[in-house]
């Protein structure tokens, strides 16, 4: 059986991803499909239905299309081993598609260990400062504790169970607003007393952001505060009371993500 017959045989048993590979080829590009349906000489439908994975693209138009992507056919067909990035892109969606929904961010966070290792290691900085192989497999990652590397391209901070990125050449100057926002956050957060709230409400509802609410009694508990210093404080956050039962309080708006982000100052 030759080359091609083997690709037909995986199109026949649906074991191509040539529409996801297509989608990913023409927007790393730039170009719109009613580009690409010019360059290949077919109608904007036939792009849009090949992505979509209605149909495949003619036998004969593969040659033509690996060379205008300056890719492999079995690349473009997504049957390659993932040796690039294109192909570890189908792999990693592939693999978020198999996993459970409840599971989903655990598994984000261990491939961002993985990026993280690269990023200030092997692949920046030709060393390893840990045993090879562990870091992003260990079964909890968010143990290894702190590891933060600034360079001129970039920096990344793996502190607990927060991992952060930043390329500098997205970099964007901030604004006045911008500015007067953070300082206005930051002067809030400032006070102990409302940090202690911040982290205590985060606590009681983080299992369930939408259903769990916690009471001014349970967040003194938790925070360790005068009730009455608790109410006063849940004032200065972003928080949602309970539609029915008044007194239940939870987390709204980007304050619920704020106390994992905030970890982040730990070593600023």
């Amino acid at each position: 059986m030759d080359h091609m017959e083997n690709i037909i045989n995986r199109e026949a048993a649906g074991e191509l991803r040539c529409g996801e590979q297509l989608a990913f080829l023409r927007r790393e590009m730039g170009i719109t499909q009613e580009q690409l349906a010019q360059a290949m000489g077919v109608t904007n439908q036939a792009v849009s239905k090949w992505e979509s994975g209605q149909s495949y693209p003619d036998i004969t138009l593969l040659p033509r299309l690996a060379a205008y992507f300056r890719v492999t056919v079995d690349e473009l067909l997504g049957v390659a081993k993932p040796q690039n990035i294109r192909n570890i892109y189908l792999e990693i969606k592939e693999l978020f598609q198999v996993t459970p929904q409840e599971e989903c961010f655990s598994l984000a966070f261990r491939l961002a260990t993985l990026l993280h290792e690269g990023a200030v290691s092997g692949g920046y900085k030709g060393y390893l400062p840990w045993e090879a192989g562990q870091y992003g497999l260990d079964k909890e990652p968010c143990k290894w504790g702190l590891s933060i590397c600034s360079e001129p391209e970039g920096a990344t901070a793996h502190i607990r169970n927060g991992i952060f990125f930043a390329d500098q050449k997205y970099y964007q100057s901030m604004s006045r607003g911008d500015m007067a926002a953070i300082c206005e956050t930051l002067q809030t957060l400032g006070d102990i007393k409302v940090l202690k709230t911040l982290y205590a409400l985060y606590e009681l509802t983080v299992a369930d952001f939408e259903n769990l609410y916690a009471s001014p009694e349970e967040i003194a508990r938790r925070a360790r505060l005068p009730e009455e210093t608790v109410r006063q404080c849940l004032q200065l956050l972003w928080v949602q009371e309970h539609e029915i039962n008044e007194g239940l309080y939870r987390l709204q708006g980007p304050y619920m993500h704020l106390p994992a982000l905030l970890q982040m100052f730990l070593e600023a």
